[in-house]
């Protein structure tokens, strides 16, 4: 049975998977754009994070490579995509369909370690793609037959799924660099970067930084606890306590309350083949996260 201290963690995990589309929408409701949101985010993060890095990892900063800047610098530029397109994806389609293709990131890392890396998978790994596929095509096909499915629904739900894709990507050169520098420290230069990329396209498209009201302001704080601090710290302590397949239910679960908060908060009725391919979604990123954990190692080519 667990602890009442694991309990308390998952809670909060749930809690935080839970209501930050919620905030997120709250937050562009104020008239803030979705890029000036994540900037925020990304620089409060990265300056947050720098009296730890220059006071305990100073020294291996100035020893890491031009490759480990390099990968990092990419990591940091795949990761402030998939924010923008989380973010952008909620801007034209429901949270339910947002978060639940912004989960099927397990089984697009599958893909280019196939592909690239010649890794064979089980017959159970190939049926969890197919079920998770045809969720996707549900989903995205749904929203057009959706009550309040958003104002551009199957835009929307390309965004979520090229953010997943992006992820997907963002994770593979994370476990490249996984051995080769602290963690934290790696985390932190992709947060700088990601911050120096979108820092670039609020530049380049003119989008001002200033000027929107308190509440919009407070708000981006508010995401920025949620999604920052409640969900990566407190997701990272339940890796310590439970498996990674545990984490995967825990985070659908987190889906499924949060499609039911924004039915009350925004009045989002989903259509019938939404729920469907929801469920197949679903289903297939579980059985998927459930076999990597059991084989983690898949045969190479």
């Amino acid at each position: 049975m667990p602890s009442r201290q694991t309990i308390g963690v998952l809670g909060i995990i749930i809690f935080s998977s839970s209501v930050t589309p919620i905030a997120i929408r709250i937050t562009q409701a104020q008239g803030i754009p979705s890029m000036i949101i994540v900037l925020i985010r990304l620089w409060l993060v990265s300056l947050g994070l720098f009296p730890i890095i220059w006071t305990r990892y100073r020294q291996a900063l100035f020893r890491l490579t031009r490759r480990d800047y390099l990968l990092s610098a990419a990591a940091g530029f795949w990761l402030a995509l998939n924010l923008f397109m989380l973010f952008l994806a909620l801007e034209y389609t429901s949270v339910l369909v947002t978060s639940v293709l912004r989960r099927t990131t397990p089984l697009w890392i599958i893909l280019p370690e196939v592909f690239l890396l010649g890794a064979i998978f089980s017959r159970r790994i190939w049926f969890s793609l197919g079920l998770t596929l045809a969720g996707v095509v549900l989903v995205a096909a749904g929203g057009l037959n959706a009550i309040e499915g958003g104002s551009q629904p199957l835009l929307g739900a390309g965004m979520a799924t090229f953010g997943a894709l992006c992820f997907g990507i963002y994770l593979l050169i994370g476990r490249r660099m996984s051995d080769e520098m602290p963690t934290l420290l790696y985390s932190w230069l992709v947060f700088v970067s990601a911050a120096l990329v979108t820092t670039f396209f609020v530049q380049i498209t003119h989008t001002p930084v200033l000027g929107y009201s308190l509440s919009s302001y407070i708000w981006t704080l508010i995401v920025t606890f949620l999604a920052q601090f409640l969900g990566h710290i407190f997701i990272n302590i339940g890796l310590q306590r439970i498996s990674a397949t545990a984490m995967g239910i825990i985070l659908q679960v987190g889906v499924v309350v949060s499609a039911v908060i924004a039915l009350f908060v925004f009045g989002e009725i989903p259509s019938s083949l939404q729920l469907i391919g929801s469920v197949l979604v679903i289903m297939g990123v579980l059985l998927a996260t459930q076999e990597q954990q059991q084989h983690p190692t898949p045969e190479v080519a």
